[in-house]
């Protein structure tokens, strides 16, 4: 208290002192003040005169002695020289000599002599000038110098004209008189300046010895302030210390109380993180494996390869987890909570594809045909992420994202990337000074470290070129069915149990929230403890942060207990719709690969749920809960089924319900997956068993397939024995009408399951495989699904809006135009439609008209988008652009493209899909046709009768040829397009031919219908032989006769009217109600066998889209996945298995040196190089058949690279197909694989046999790779033999008995045989062609003499002779070569008929007969 009383008293007096010193400082500052003021004012007029003087002196220092002496040498100076010598005399004071004037008369000042004499002379003169007392001159001096000052040669310019030196002088002396005048006028104040100095220097030490006194006041005032601040921090520091120990204490027990709460946890995570640090090498390892290589690969094929690392890393003695997962390794439970959040699927297969993403230091490119990771990443990096495409000009704003750190997603790519992408995917960065560059095409950016870059792609199954591949991390995000059951089991119980699927989603949300607190607290509390140092209980901060953290720690575990109770509720709940959930997800999978069946056939997995969305609401209510899920699952399943049959061709319509009856029966356990693919792959495997007597009608084929039944098992076990001894009842099957209706030996057929039953009808009666396989729909699923509604176009018009184009996928042949104006007729758009064909140039035409449709409201048609690819991208974004709210409600988008695979996907799975194909049958083909034609025109031919029954020729014979397109071969070699504009130009000529001519042109007609109209489109010459002989029973004049008939039957016919024509378009249209609704082959001209053929081709279509789809099969467990049936065996065991199998089998090399040696080129047995030709051809093959074999074997043990060769080798043995690489050096086959082998190793055999006996007297016809070569070498013999021109022989052929066995060769050509006839049979009998038996496909064809003959010597009568064509297989079509022929035809075959009506040649070419080298087993 003392020290503070005398500590202010001094300070009041220090006050006090300071401010007289201030005091005293103002008025010496005033005083400065004014004395700088004066100083200024001198300094400024001293300004004027030191220019000058400083200007001088410069020029004195340029001179030098010499200078001046040689101004001194001057013999006549000039008048400024003489001025400068005067004035600088002047300067000097030195008084001029005296000398005689020059007119006598006294005497002159020399100045100039002075000057030489007393300065010029001087050495010293420069500087004496430079040292000049120019502050001192005398006014005398400055008197005398003026006149010269002001003289006009006293000029330095002028001066400087004769001497230099003398310039110099001569502005020293000028700078002296100015200097002098400035000195005169600044003296006085000068003056003033000192005494002004002089009382500012007496009033700063006045000032100063005030500031000395303040100042011994100020230091001891301070020293004592010093000790009371000091006195004053020893007593705060007492009081900090007694609040640190209480603040200590406080947060020792919020330390103890906080990290008490740990121990438990920080113990066992403790104790996780020792394992893991030891494990932490192996683990890794393996997750920089998946990183690098796995992620284009499927769930399946991760586990086994991270199974198969593990072991190695074992053998290796690298410590790894035992079970290793990639979310435990180096995923962060956080973010993977957030991306599921984000709507990245919820299985482990996207998941760990996320976390692939989130650590490679590649760019990724996801495999994503049903758009889930493109959702999932838009959702991520919300609006800043860039939305691109390769088909829009998208540089610019890829660079701006670069330099500006925004993430960009690529989307939708094909299998290529532009080029200018290289430097971006490889981030070939660059430093330019300080900054990271990357060339973007022409242009150099700054690359930001916080640019991403996403590309995705729709295409489900790409090949992507090997630079593409090693740029970019492949992801493959294809839907998985864990993933699609969690998103259906939300949307379920969403819809049926609201509440608590809000409550889970609620859950999952603050879970997330909650954890993702605890972890951050977990992270802070843990950084502050490493990076605290000192006293921990100095750390505030840390403390309160544990404090905290236990705080929420407590909260959070009493949310945790809360969610556990409420999780278990509505994991209870959930668990009750997950079987429905898993059902109705694997449906999906089938919808996804419909495209592998057309390109055309994509459906989206968000359509997919907005039709499970939709069954929900349209399935009736039910009380109990099993009976509320069986009528939800039928809603959708009939739901998907109708709404996907719209886009589906008829003849893909019943392969999609048997699909979606396999998918279902596998996820209700009863899919018995060995007996399903068994009937796919067509009951692969050999006869171990002879085949019994007295089963003549049982062909081998057949009894190979009863074989392989018995291996199948279950009802099938025992089943050779149990056939054999039934054969007849057997018999009794095979010849029935219906097979499957009829009673089976022993009540058989009671014991087989639905698919039992169409694995025995595939057996023994191929063409009723069909309708097996409805029966196995109809028991499953119901008759609902095998009569799939009509295409309902108002339905589907509801269903769109201006935003979702409508699709018509076209069938040959087929026009929708007339259904879309009946459509706009009934909602008053008629008016509005506008088509646009598209084509070459339409582009800017189809965007105009969807703009300007877009506003008006008007309907777009743009018909034949298939003949546009270029112009699909561009459609695909103007599609995509299409909103809504922004267009007119009236405005539809009408899009028309046969199959393309260049038609966007994007495009289709937004889009409705519509099918549309000819009218089916004969009837409806008639009923179209007449409908196109209006009464004017019907009655305006001048010849009506001939007019009308010709026209109904025309008609019935456009119907007929497009009904013989569905008989396979038989029918047509090729599926032509015969479409309506064919028909309506050949109406129109028959119309103005009819005018134009006095008679019937029947020849004109006949030549431009069947040769031009229709003919114009037919390419194969057994073809273009079978149209023109159809259309001769129709352009006919035998159809004017009342009584002439279309068919055998008589049911066909023109309709009789009366001669004068007079018959209106209801007359025809009454006749064509009274047809039969369905048709028989006879209609057409073919044998009933051919409905059969039709059948067969069906169930083997079926099949073999079937059996491509089967990949998703599998996955789950099916009805053989049980104890009995043992493990079943992987793919790779069952192609190793086949493939050994098939090696075994295959025969030796032959020794080709030998076979030459032994039978080596002649002249006269052309049939050697024959042999060696063929040989050569059957040991490449071996090679190719053998090797690949035994290298897939190889392949399977990681010997070999598994080649893409390989992986097709592998694929034909799993489905039973000819793989690629085999028929690249086959002969052409259409058998499975395994009957392939068989018949190889029969030619081969044949090979065999004829190098071993000699030329063969029977040639086996169907043993060649080549079989004109053959032919050519027999004709060459005869030619070289009997000398004749080998363009002279023709062939005579002669069939012999079926008995006939020759013992030696004929006297020329070549007995031949192995033939099989379609469409008719060889009457042994009657030695000549027949109508088929029922239910016989193929008839063996009797051996034939191939005899050559001069042209002169031909002996055939070719009335009876039916010209068959042989093919090497019954496709027949192939194709055209340059002899004008299909690479399928071998030659025809001259072969007798019987001549009896109706038998003849023109009756075996409408029944397609024809003769085939080797069956299609």
């Amino acid at each position: 208290g003392e020290m503070r009383e005398m500590v202010e008293a001094q300070q009041v007096g220090a006050i006090e002192k300071k401010a007289v010193v201030e005091e005293e400082e103002a008025k010496a500052n005033i005083q400065k003040s004014a004395a700088a003021e004066i100083k200024a004012d001198c300094m400024k007029d001293l300004a004027l005169a030191l220019p000058a003087f400083e200007a001088a002196v410069d020029a004195l220092s340029k001179l030098t002695k010499a200078d001046v002496g040689e101004v001194r040498g001057m013999k006549t100076p000039s008048v400024g020289v003489m001025l400068t010598a005067q004035a600088t005399c002047i300067m000097f004071e030195v008084k001029p000599y005296k000398v005689a004037a020059p007119d006598g008369k006294g005497k002159i000042d020399d100045w100039w002599g002075a000057a030489k004499s007393e300065l010029l002379a001087d050495p010293k003169l420069i500087d004496r000038m430079k040292e000049f007392d120019k502050d001192n001159i005398p006014p005398a001096v400055i008197d005398k110098v003026m006149p010269l000052y002001v003289s006009e040669e006293f000029e330095p310019e002028k001066i400087k004209k004769a001497s230099t030196a003398a310039m110099g002088i001569c502005k020293w002396v000028r700078a002296m008189v100015v200097y002098d005048k400035v000195a005169k006028e600044v003296g006085p104040k000068k003056l003033k300046l000192a005494k002004s100095e002089a009382e500012v220097a007496e009033a700063e030490a006045t000032v100063e010895a005030k500031q000395a006194e303040l100042k011994e006041v100020m230091d001891m005032v301070a020293g004592l302030e010093a000790q009371l601040s000091e006195a004053n921090e020893k007593a705060k520091a007492l009081q900090k210390q007694q609040k640190d120990c209480a603040a200590k204490l406080a947060r020792a027990e919020k330390l103890i109380d906080g990290l008490g709460g740990e121990q438990a946890s920080w113990s066992q995570k403790s104790q996780r993180l020792g394992k893991d640090y030891l494990n932490l090498t192996g683990d890794i390892m393996i997750a920089s494996g998946i990183i690098a290589y796995l992620g284009i690969f499927t769930t399946s094929y991760r586990t086994e390869a991270i199974t198969k690392w593990l072991e190695r890393l074992v053998v290796l003695q690298v410590p790894a987890s035992k079970e290793f997962s990639l979310q435990a390794c180096i995923g962060d439970a956080v973010k993977m909570r957030q991306w599921v959040i984000d709507c990245l699927p919820n299985d482990s297969l996207s998941i760990d594809n996320a976390i692939i993403l989130d650590n490679s230091r590649r760019w990724p490119l996801m495999i994503d045909p049903q758009g889930q990771a493109n959702k999932w990443v838009k959702k991520m990096n919300g609006d800043s992420l860039k939305v691109l495409r390769l088909n829009m000009n998208y540089v610019r704003e890829l660079e701006n994202a670069i330099q500006f750190g925004n993430p960009v997603i690529l989307e939708n790519i094909e299998e290529t990337l532009d080029a200018i992408l290289d430097p971006v995917l490889q981030k070939a960065t660059f430093k330019q000074g300080t900054l990271v560059m990357v060339r973007l095409g022409d242009s150099t950016i700054e690359w930001s470290k916080d640019f991403r870059l996403y590309i995705t792609t729709k295409l489900p199954n790409p090949h992507f070129p090997p630079e593409i591949c090693v740029a970019v991390g492949i992801l493959n995000f294809m839907a998985t069915l864990d993933g699609l059951q969690d998103q259906m089991l939300g949307i379920c119980v969403a819809a049926e149990e609201p509440e608590t699927e809000q409550k889970r989603i609620n859950l999952v949300l603050d879970s997330a929230k909650a954890k993702a607190q605890l972890k951050e607290l977990e992270d802070k509390i843990l950084a502050l403890l490493s990076s605290s140092t000192g006293n921990i209980l100095d750390d505030e901060e840390l403390i309160e942060t544990l404090s905290n953290s236990k705080i929420m720690g407590t909260k959070i575990e009493e949310q945790v207990k809360q969610q556990e109770i409420t999780g278990q509720q509505i994991a209870e709940v959930r668990q009750i719709y997950k079987y429905h959930a898993l059902r109705c997800a694997a449906l999906y999978f089938i919808l996804g690969d419909l495209c592998l069946v057309d390109p055309m056939y994509q459906f989206s997995l968000d359509w997919f749920i907005i039709q499970f969305n939709r069954s929900i609401e349209m399935a009736e209510a039910k009380d109990a809960k099993d009976e509320r899920f069986a009528e939800l699952f039928r809603s959708f399943v009939a739901l998907l089924f109708i709404m996907v049959c719209r886009g589906l061709f008829e003849k893909d319509k019943l392969l999609y319900s048997v699909m979606l009856t396999f998918k279902c029966q596998e996820m209700e356990k009863e899919l018995k997956l060995n007996e399903v693919m068994a009937l796919l792959t067509g009951l692969p495997g050999v006869a171990k068993e002879e085949k019994p007597a007295n089963s003549a009608w049982l062909t081998d084929v057949s009894w190979k397939r009863v074989n392989v039944l018995q291996t199948l098992g279950d009802a099938f076990d025992g089943f050779i024995g149990e056939f054999a001894a039934q054969l007849s009842g057997w018999q009794a099957v095979f010849d029935a009408e219906d097979p499957l209706e009829v009673e089976w030996p022993n009540n058989f057929k009671l014991k087989c399951s639905p698919i039992q039953q169409a694995l025995l009808m595939y057996a023994l009666r191929a063409d009723a495989t069909v309708k097996a396989l409805m029966n196995v729909v109809d028991t499953k699923l119901g008759r609902f699904f095998l009569e799939p509604p009509p295409l309902n176009l108002e339905i589907c018009y509801a269903d769109s809006n201006p935003a979702i184009p409508l699709i018509y996928i076209l069938a040959s042949g087929s026009d929708p135009m007339n259904d879309i104006q009946k459509l706009a007729e009934g909602l008053d758009m008629l008016a509005k439609i506008n088509p646009i064909s598209l084509g070459q140039g339409q582009g800017p035409k189809a965007i105009a008209g969807v703009k300007e449709g877009g506003r008006s409201g008007k309907w777009v048609l743009l018909q034949n988008c298939h003949l546009a690819p270029s112009f699909m991208a561009t459609l695909e974004n103007l599609v995509e652009k299409l909103v809504p709210d922004e267009m007119n409600p009236d405005f539809r988008l009408w899009l028309t493209a046969c199959p393309s695979p260049a038609f966007p996907i994007s495009i289709l799975q937004m889009g409705i899909k519509m099918t549309i194909e000819p009218p089916k049958g004969l009837k409806q083909a008639l009923v179209r046709a007449y409908m196109s034609c209006d009464e004017e025109w019907f009655e305006s031919c001048d010849k009506p009768y001939e007019f009308k029954k010709m026209l109904f020729g025309l008609f019935f014979f456009h119907g007929l040829i497009l009904e013989r397109r569905g008989f396979g071969p038989v029918g047509w070699n090729v599926m032509y397009g015969f479409s309506e504009p064919d028909r309506e130009i050949s109406r129109q000529q028959l119309r103005n031919f009819l005018n134009e001519f006095a008679g019937v042109p029947w020849e004109a007609l006949n030549y431009m219908v069947a040769q031009a109209n229709y003919g114009g489109r037919v390419t194969d010459n057994q073809d273009v032989r079978c149209i023109i002989t159809i259309l001769e029973d129709f352009y006919t004049k035998s159809i004017l006769d009342p009584d002439y008939k279309f068919s055998m039957s008589g049911i066909y016919f023109s309709p009789d009217i009366d001669k004068d024509g007079k018959a209106p378009l209801s007359f025809y249209y009454d006749a064509i109600k009274s047809l039969p609704i369905s048709t028989t082959p006879e209609t057409f001209w073919l044998h009933s066998n051919a409905s059969l053929t039709a059948l067969i081709n069906e169930g083997t279509y079926i099949a073999k889209v079937c059996s491509s789809m089967m990949a998703s099969f599998g996955a789950s467990s099916s009805a053989d996945d049980d104890e009995d049936a043992g493990k079943a065996k992987t793919p790779e065991e069952r192609y190793n298995e086949i493939s050994q199998d098939i090696a075994a089998r295959l025969p030796d090399m032959a020794d080709q040196g030998a076979v030459l040696r032994t039978y080596p080129v002649k002249y006269h047995q052309c049939l050697n190089t024959v042999l060696h030709m063929e040989l050569g051809k059957f040991c490449r093959l071996l090679r190719k058949l053998k090797g690949t074999c035994l290298d897939l074997g190889k392949a399977v043990k990681g010997l070999v690279v598994f080649s893409p060769e390989l992986e097709e080798v592998a694929h034909g043995c799993l489905y039973n197909k000819i793989p690629a690489p085999w028929m690249g050096t086959s002969y052409p086959s259409l058998k499975p694989m395994l009957s392939y082998v068989e018949d190889f190793n029969l030619r081969w055999k044949f090979m065999m046999t004829w190098v071993k006996n000699d030329i063969p007297f029977m040639f086996w016809f169907s043993a060649y790779f080549f079989q004109q070569a053959f032919l050519t070498g027999v004709l060459q013999n005869y030619a070289r033999k009997d000398k004749i021109a080998i363009d002279r022989i023709i062939w005579n052929f002669e069939v012999v008995k079926a008995d006939f066995v020759p013992t030696e060769h004929p006297e020329r050509g070549a007995y031949s045989d192995g033939l099989f006839m379609d469409g008719a049979r060889w009457d042994d009998d009657a030695m000549c062609v027949a109508d088929s038996h029922p239910k016989v496909l193929w008839s063996t064809m009797s051996a034939f003499w191939l005899r050559p003959v001069d042209t002169s010597e031909d002996k055939h009568n070719y009335d009876k002779l039916y010209m068959a064509p042989i093919y090497k297989t019954s496709e027949r079509k192939g194709v055209l070569s340059t002899s004008g022929h299909s690479s399928n035809f071998i030659m025809y075959l001259a072969i007798p008929h019987s001549c009896q009506p109706p038998h003849c040649e023109t009756f075996w070419t409408k029944r397609g007969v024809a003769l085939i080298s080797q069956t299609d087993d």
